[in-house]
C-alpha cells in the first residue's frame, strides 16, 4: 500500500489514541486521516492537527460502518469492550475488501493486559508470563476473561482471509501524553485521584501484586511499528493470532508505587499520612486495575525493532503527582 492511504481513527481525544495519532501523522504526513470526534468541544482540537473530523459516537452503527468502509485502515483506541460498535468496524472492513478486492483493509484494534488479570485482593498469584510470540500463551487465554469476546471476533475475521486485524494490548500506560485533548493515564493517576479525594493513599490487599508497565511515547512507537508491518506487505503469517501484540515493558510491584506515592503526596500536605491504608476493592472499584496481576512479554512487538526508551514508571511519578494535582486544581 503506498503512503498515500486513508485512516478512519477511533478515540483520537484518549490518552493513547490522540498520543498514537501525533505519532502516526508524523510517521506518515502524506496519509489522509478521519477522525470520530464525539465531544463537538474537542473538533477544534483534533482538527488542528490537520484531521478531518467526523461528529458522532460509538453507538452510530451505521455511520462507523461506512467510513471503515471508506478507508484503507481502521485504527480503533477508542473503546475496547464495545461488541457492537466492533462489530460495526469489521462490517465496514468486509465491505471495503469486496468493493477493493486487491488492496486488503487493515484493522489496528487496541485490547489491553487486562486479558490476564486474575484475583483482585492486591496479592501476588502467579508465575506464568505471557508470551505473544507464543501461539498456545495466546490461544489459551480465557474466553471470559476482559476484552476476550471482541479480540475473538477480530480474530475470526483474520482467519476469513478478508481483512488484515492486529491486535495491540497495552499494559499500564503512563508519561504525559501527546494528544490533543486527554493527556493523563488511568491506573496511576486515579490512584493519586482517589488520594486527593480521601485525603488518604490507599491501596487493595497486601500490594504484593505484579503489573507491567509501558511509557506512552514507547507505546505509541509500537502502534507506529505494527502499522510499518502491515503497511509493508511483508507480513504473510496465516495465523490471526500472529498479530498480537502485547504493548508490554517492565514489571513493578504495585505495593512499591503505593508506597511511593504516598511519601510524595504527603510531602506536598495533601494526604494526612504516609502509611497506605489497605482496603479491598469494593470499597473503590476505580482502582480494579492495581489490584490484579498482569504479567506478559512483548517478544513479537522486539521483532519488529521495538526498543523501550522512554522513562521507567518509578522515575515518573513525581511528575505524575504534579500532573494530577494541576489537574485537579483546574477542575476545581
Amino acid at each position: 500500500m503506498a503512503q498515500q492511504f486513508s485512516v478512519f481513527f477511533l478515540g483520537v481525544t484518549g490518552y493513547i489514541g490522540g498520543s498514537v495519532l501525533v505519532e502516526l501523522k508524523k510517521r506518515y504526513p502524506n496519509a489522509q486521516f478521519t477522525a470520530l470526534v464525539r465531544n463537538p468541544k474537542d473538533a477544534a482540537a483534533v482538527q488542528a492537527l490537520g484531521v478531518k473530523v467526523v461528529q458522532g459516537s460509538h453507538s452510530d452503527l451505521d455511520l462507523i460502518q461506512q467510513f471503515s468502509s471508506d478507508n484503507d485502515v481502521v485504527i480503533n483506541c477508542g473503546d475496547s469492550d464495545d461488541f457492537p460498535l466492533n462489530k460495526a468496524i469489521l462490517a465496514g472492513l468486509e465491505k471495503r475488501a469486496q468493493t477493493k478486492p486487491s488492496q486488503k483493509p487493515i484493522l489496528i484494534h487496541t485490547s489491553g493486559t487486562g486479558l490476564l488479570q486474575n484475583e483482585r485482593d492486591g496479592a501476588f498469584h502467579s508465575d506464568k508470563i505471557y508470551d505473544d510470540n507464543n501461539l498456545d500463551d495466546i490461544k489459551g487465554i480465557r474466553e471470559d476473561a476482559q476484552h476476550r469476546d471482541v479480540d475473538l471476533e477480530i480474530f475470526a475475521a483474520g482467519k476469513a482471509g478478508h481483512i488484515d486485524p492486529y491486535i495491540i494490548a497495552p499494559c499500564t500506560v503512563y508519561g504525559k501524553g501527546r494528544g490533543p485533548v486527554r493527556n493523563l493515564s488511568i491506573q496511576v493517576n486515579n490512584m493519586i485521584r482517589v488520594a486527593l479525594r480521601r485525603k488518604e493513599l490507599v491501596q487493595v490487599g497486601p500490594g504484593t501484586n505484579v503489573w507491567n508497565g509501558v511509557h506512552i511515547d514507547d507505546l505509541s512507537n509500537l502502534y507506529g511499528l505494527v502499522l510499518d508491518r502491515a503497511l509493508s506487505g511483508k507480513d504473510k503469517s496465516t495465523d490471526p493470532y500472529e498479530r498480537f501484540y502485547w504493548g508490554s515493558g517492565d514489571e513493578y510491584v504495585w505495593g512499591d508505587i503505593t508506597r511511593e506515592l504516598a511519601r510524595l503526596l504527603y510531602a506536598r500536605g495533601v494526604i494526612r499520612t504516609e502509611t497506605p491504608k489497605i482496603i479491598r476493592i469494593e470499597e473503590e472499584p476505580i482502582l480494579n486495575p492495581t489490584a490484579s496481576n498482569s504479567r506478559s512479554v512483548s517478544n513479537r512487538g522486539l521483532a519488529l525493532g521495538w526498543k523501550l526508551s522512554g522513562t521507567p514508571l518509578f522515575e515518573t511519578l513525581p511528575q505524575e503527582v504534579e500532573w494530577t494535582l494541576a489537574e485537579a486544581e483546574a477542575k476545581a
